[in-house]
């Protein structure tokens, strides 16, 4: 299965690298957010990188301080493997260029729900029936039985509310909402994503 040969090569990589598309919504920047979460209960070295800033309105959540957009990292540090989040592309990540340029090719895991997804890494977790891809990511965390904090429940619930536009859109489904509705039981704070 897709999710636990991914869980194994992050089991396996020793310096990571997340990246979210430019200018992060909360589903790319709740993506992010979760999985570094997720790597500091694993004591695993990572970066993240977005090409652009991020928006205070998403500075609510945990981690999100911790993004950089200064490329100087990508000479200055090696990445054995580059997980990107919610990005159809390479170019709509903003560093199809940044990763042409790297000596060293890092696998590249790609999470995403965009249906236009062109499959660009070596393992493709890619659901266009999610509503979101923080939705793709809670059935990555489940189906490994990692535990979910409610700090990535929050993460999670904000990417799920975005793309959902607070669960008034096509995009709400049934799934959609019983996974909000475990993930608030499991501590995500929707008057806090509310708010801002």
């Amino acid at each position: 299965h897709l999710a636990k040969q991914i869980h194994h090569a992050v089991a396996k990589a020793n310096h990571i690298l997340l990246i979210p598309h430019q200018h992060p919504d909360g589903d790319a920047m709740g993506s992010v957010a979760a999985f570094m979460q997720w790597l500091r209960t694993l004591g695993k070295a990572h970066i993240a990188f977005c090409a652009t800033a991020v928006s205070p309105k998403l500075g609510y959540l945990p981690h999100a301080e911790y993004i950089t957009s200064d490329v100087s990292i990508w000479t200055t540090h090696r990445f054995d493997l580059i997980i990107v989040f919610d990005s159809g592309d390479l170019n709509y990540a903003g560093v199809a260029h940044l990763i042409s340029a790297m000596a060293e090719k890092p696998a590249i895991i790609n999470i995403d729900h965009h249906a236009t997804n062109e499959r660009f890494g070596a393992h493709n977790l890619v659901n266009p029936a999610a509503s979101s891809t923080t939705e793709v990511l809670y059935e990555f965390f489940t189906h490994n039985r990692i535990p979910i904090t409610p700090e990535m429940a929050t993460c999670l619930l904000t990417g799920l509310m975005t793309d959902t536009d607070s669960f008034s859109n096509a995009a709400t489904t049934e799934r959609a909402l019983s996974i909000s509705a475990d993930l608030v039981r499991r501590g995500g704070d929707i008057r806090r994503i509310r708010g801002a």
